[in-house]
């Protein structure tokens, strides 16, 4: 049998099965004058199994177990009972000692990755997909999520971001207070179940994105329990805003906080093979000109995995805290406010109808102060905000309109630069409230004859999206604002030949547009027979619609 105390060295912080039954426990807990681990392996025994401080502050022993699922915990000078913060799986507490334990499985086999040779796509060829475990499904589960994926990627997407799927406090449904950030949420299924989903979507061509809480805890992480708030090695004032949701704040100031970061995006990065974070509450994080804060975790993830995707929610939106970080991209927060507005003929601050011409300006990247138009992630849904079908119905249009216009919104999103995101159920105009309980999609209305009119549209728009660089490039301009008709004219371009031209008419009236194109010759509506123009002519464009014109002939 191999040494034990010769893995005392190698010991990283959690539980690690060695093999052959060699076992190490690690928990940095500095300035304490005891540290033991209890579990079902010792009869939860407070005295038999104590860690020795390889280091100032590091606690470590070795054990010998049999192959088998084992429970445990820390007991923190004696007295002070925690899981592991490092945990990757976890279980209720007793009816003794209600603290949740962190589960560990001796001997078990690895997950088998049939999916390993995927490749991962560029950015600029993301349409992405946000989802909730718990309301995506019936059943709420990583399993019966994975079995929608077929449908996804027949839809055309080709990345889902996850709200956040690890252990979280109680009664948070969302997710946005983790506790336990290594491990996959048990309501949602085992850590097996969730490497199946990430392997079911690379072999549906698509990408992993998980949310991540990295700007504070809930309040019964287990850092939390281990230290007076001002005395925590992790928490602090740090360099971000005051939390505004009164949370334990991570400080990027300490180093501890730093390196348990970067512990938790190798985890994901590699143990389960998702392709990058959309990092929730960046104001919370901070940044200094140090580089310390945001640039700094970028810098580490980018060093675990440098094609991966970094996604940043910043709002208000922040160019100045975001550009250069090292992120992939941010949400457009404007997106989703200027497209609401124009949608509901109403005011969403700072954009009102009746300064079309502002609202309008979102869609050009040059007015929106980011590295590149790609750097912005557009929406008009999301978990955070009302459904643009509530908005429509509550602003007054008809059934009739309200499709017209969703089918419109979806239009400018998908063909105006950066990359669009959809939000679960926005593909057949789900109207359900934005409620942070329990809120499942309803596939019904996918079934209704509307939905079905929808979601075929939506298909159309992201293949048109995926087949068309010209709709993936940087190149943009607006030829056209109508602020009398409520009707733009954009053009996408990329290279010489591969050129749309975009026409949307946001009133309710039909209009007669000149079009000025962009070069004469053969364009078409997808799917339409070729016409020939000489750069300027009038065409007649349908009230609540958009019309996509293509270079040459189909």
């Amino acid at each position: 049998m191999r040494n034990p105390d010769s893995f005392i060295e190698k010991a990283e912080p959690g539980a690690f099965d060695y093999g052959n039954g060699l076992v190490s426990f690690a928990i940095y807990a500095p300035y304490k004058e005891s540290v033991h681990v209890i579990g079902t392996f010792n009869d939860w025994d407070y005295q038999r199994n104590a860690l020795h401080e390889r280091e100032p502050g590091y606690w470590v022993t070795v054990l010998q177990l049999d192959k088998g699922a084992y429970q445990y915990q820390f007991v923190i000078d004696g007295h002070v009972v925690i899981c592991d913060p490092y945990a990757h799986e976890v279980a209720e507490g007793s009816a003794e000692n209600d603290e949740i334990r962190a589960v560990l499985r001796v001997g078990e086999e690895s997950y088998r990755w049939e999916n390993d040779d995927w490749l991962r796509h560029k950015l600029r060829d993301l349409i992405i997909y946000e989802i909730h475990i718990g309301d995506f499904t019936h059943e709420g589960t990583f399993e019966a999520a994975a079995d929608k994926f077929g449908y996804l990627a027949e839809l055309g997407i080709s990345a889902i971001e996850i709200m956040p799927v690890y252990e979280t406090a109680p009664g948070d449904y969302w997710g946005y207070e983790p506790t336990f950030l290594m491990a996959p949420r048990r309501i949602y299924g085992s850590p097996e179940n969730f490497r199946r989903l990430v392997d079911t979507a690379h072999a549906h061509d698509i990408a992993v994105i998980l949310d991540m809480v990295l700007a504070h805890t809930g309040h019964t992480h287990p850092f939390n329990r281990m230290y007076p708030y001002e005395q925590s090695p992790w928490f602090g004032s740090g360099l971000g805003e005051e939390n505004q949701f009164g949370l334990p704040t991570f400080d990027y100031l300490k180093d501890p906080t730093n390196f348990f970061v970067r512990d938790v995006e190798i985890h994901w990065l590699t143990k389960y093979h998702v392709d990058g974070f959309r990092y929730d509450y960046l104001a919370g994080i901070g940044a200094d000109e140090e580089g310390r804060g945001l640039s700094n975790l970028m810098k580490r993830a980018r060093d675990i995995q440098p094609d991966a995707f970094f996604i940043g929610e910043c709002i208000p939106e922040d160019p100045g805290l975001v550009n250069g970080s090292g992120l992939s991209a941010v949400w457009h927060t404007r997106s989703r406010l200027a497209l609401q507005t124009l949608a509901a003929e109403r005011e969403f601050e700072p954009y009102s109808w009746s300064r079309f011409k502002e609202a309008v300006s979102v869609f050009d990247p040059g007015t929106q102060n980011y590295e590149t138009p790609q750097f912005m992630i557009n929406y008009f849904e999301s978990h955070d905000d009302m459904r643009l079908m509530r908005i429509l119905h509550e602003a007054g249009f008809d059934d009739s309109a309200c499709w017209k216009k969703a089918a419109l919104a979806a239009t400018i999103l998908m063909t105006i630069p950066g990359e669009p995101m959809v939000f679960q159920g926005q593909e057949w105009a789900e109207a359900s409230a934005a409620e942070s309980g329990q809120n499942k999609i309803n596939w019904q209305i996918a079934r209704s004859q509307e939905g079905k009119s929808l979601i075929a549209h939506y298909r159309y728009l992201c293949k048109l999206r995926r087949s068309h660089s010209c709709l993936r490039s940087d190149d943009f301009a607006i030829s056209l604002i109508d602020e009398e008709k409520r009707c733009i004219v954009y053009e996408r371009r990329f290279g010489e030949s591969d050129l749309a031209v975009v026409v949307v008419n946001f009133s309710r009236e039909a209009q007669k547009i000149s079009i000025s194109f962009p070069q004469s010759g053969y364009w078409h509506e997808p799917g339409g027979e070729p016409f020939e123009v000489e750069r300027n002519t009038d065409w007649d464009i349908p009230g609540f619609e958009a019309i996509i014109f293509l270079s040459g002939k189909p």
